[in-house]
């Protein structure tokens, strides 16, 4: 990983983001809501985000403990699945 990644665009984002979220009034089902209102290819490239989070998030070589271990143990379930049966996402 780039040794610089506080200075990109998708780190910045991705604080963006967590701040976002940190909130009890952050409804995901909004946000997942809006999706459809995408353009297809924006569509495609959040979706291979999102592969990427669940990837990272499946990791057994990064620390857990009882507040993400449930997303912990579901993204490992899920990436089995795309190990075996997931698709090469395009970017167009």
């Amino acid at each position: 990983m780039d040794r610089n990644i506080q200075e990109s665009k998708e780190y910045r984002l991705a604080k963006e983001w967590e701040m976002a979220v940190n909130s009890y009034s952050f409804d995901p089902r909004k946000f997942a809501a809006a999706i459809p209102g995408m353009h297809p290819t924006n569509q495609q490239s959040l979706y291979r985000l999102v592969r990427e989070c669940i990837k990272v998030m499946a990791d057994d070589s990064r620390r857990y403990d009882d507040r993400n271990r449930a997303s912990h143990e579901e993204a490992k379930c899920i990436m089995e699945y795309l190990n075996e049966h997931g698709k090469y996402i395009p970017l167009k």
